[in-house]
């Protein structure tokens, strides 16, 4: 770890920062940091660093040795404009990181499961990985420092300055269109991933997208997972039933047999196969690597089932029209014949704009939907752009479709939908877990 002795977050309440924050304390570095609100990652974070809430020039302490921002954060923020040459937060786990072998999860899609699976199934081996994943893991921290020579971490790719990383295993889990504004076009966003890529001694990355050949093209030792027959680690006979699901697991067109997995839906299944190809590729045997991933943990938010009482309601971290659909398509196949109502908040104004139409053919296919209006995160509204553009938009595709603003609002609109036997899942990045709680709270005490 580089000589850092104090060290000050801007955006800390933020996953990926909070468990930066936990990672330097474990390092005996010195933590403080700030954020725009309290939350449940702010709190955590309070355990080993000293948090403001607001940010202000004076929060910065006196002698740090660096200040590192989250992408999240606004270059206008007035703790960065205060100092020279802030740290972006890859940058600072880049030099923390010293001699260890990063194994790099990065992708639009499923970055946090196939991380979290990854560091499980190290941890089963024996290996005693140190990892970093952007969400919360049941019986494990998001972030800790480990004991051996392997650090899983997953790799945010919104701002680009993930290209200046230099894994020694790399795993590309999907592209999709996802932070045009960083890259101006999906072929700048995938000449991104290439340049990434091409840092890493191994690569594991998807068989089924013909559109990630110019990507993988040149690139050696690459082991792909997938659907397709000619996928090195290649899933068949898919089974679904609730939150699990099963396969029979071919490697490298040889079958090794069936694999079980916690988790609903093909797009797990995918996940799994590149974890299982990543530990494979580490050295861990085919028949370990089954029998660990049975009992993998789920990131929390991700189809995670809040409630069962007549109702099953789900809780899903999705926010692109790709994770929609695959969310509701897992529902569709776990828990075959019910109806599904999805409570949708919008993430950022430039997303909602890019990908409206697309958000109201995904949500058009389930039977209700009530969406809210827009999460900003750090961006600025944009006029004209709102959460009734989704809505209008399911309407367009033939699907049914309310415009509640605020989350009590949605709740409520929701609550006079649903019927006994549907599926609540309440769908968004922001802070939409508070209505999709909130509601799992009301009908377990059947009201």
């Amino acid at each position: 770890m580089r000589d850092f002795s104090r060290v000050h977050l801007v955006g800390i309440g933020g996953d990926g920062m909070a468990g930066l924050a936990r990672l330097l304390w474990q390092g005996g570095v010195k933590v403080s940091g700030s954020d725009l609100q309290p939350s449940g990652k702010f709190w955590e974070a309070a355990e080993w660093a000293e948090v403001f809430c607001g940010h202000a020039p004076e929060n910065i302490p006196f002698g740090v040795d660096a200040v590192v921002f989250s992408s999240a954060v606004s270059h206008e923020n007035p703790e960065l404009r205060a100092v020279q040459d802030p740290l972006p937060r890859l940058y600072a786990l880049r030099q923390l990181l010293g001699n260890r072998l990063l194994l790099a999860v990065v992708g639009t899609h499923g970055k946090t499961t196939t991380a979290t699976w990854l560091t499980h199934l190290l941890r089963q081996g024996g290996f005693e990985p140190g990892h970093y994943v952007g969400g919360q893991i049941p019986g494990l921290p998001s972030a800790t420092w480990g004991q051996g020579k392997f650090f899983v971490a997953e790799v945010d790719e919104s701002d680009g300055r993930f290209v200046y990383l230099s894994p020694f295993l790399a795993v590309l889990t999907s592209v999709d269109t996802d932070h045009l504004p960083t890259y101006r076009s999906l072929y700048g966003l995938k000449k991104a991933f290439h340049a990434f890529l091409c840092r890493a001694k191994y690569v594991v990355a998807p068989a089924d997208d013909p559109g990630l050949v110019e990507i993988l093209r040149g690139l050696p030792r690459v082991v792909t997972f997938g659907f397709s027959s000619d996928a090195d680690f290649q899933a068949k006979g898919l089974w679904f039933s609730g939150d699990r699901a099963a396969f029979e697991l071919w490697v490298f067109r040889r079958r090794f047999g069936p694999v079980e997995i916690p988790a609903p839906g093909p797009h797990n299944v995918r996940n799994a196969l590149a974890a299982l190809a990543a530990g494979h590729i580490l050295g861990l045997s085919l028949p370990f690597l089954a029998e660990a991933i049975s009992s993998a943990p789920r990131p929390k938010r991700r189809l995670e089932v809040l409630e069962e009482n007549g109702y099953l309601v789900v809780d899903d971290y999705a926010h692109h029209p790709t994770e929609l659909r695959v969310g509701i398509e897992a529902l569709r196949l776990g828990w075959p014949g019910r109806r599904i109502v999805a409570i949708f908040q919008p993430h950022r104004y430039t997303r909602t704009a890019l990908l409206a139409s697309c958000f109201g053919e995904v949500l058009a296919q389930a039977d209700e939907v009530v969406v809210t209006e827009i999460y900003p995160a750090f961006e600025k509204p944009i006029p004209g752009v709102s959460g009734k553009n989704v809505v209008e938009a399911v309407w367009q595709a033939g699907g049914k479709a309310l415009f509640r603003p605020d989350l009590s609002q949605a709740m409520e609109a929701a609550a006079e939908i649903i019927r006994p036997g549907d599926i609540v899942v309440a769908f968004g990045a922001g802070d939409i877990w508070r209505l999709s709680r909130e509601m799992a709270r009301s009908l377990s005490a059947g009201s």
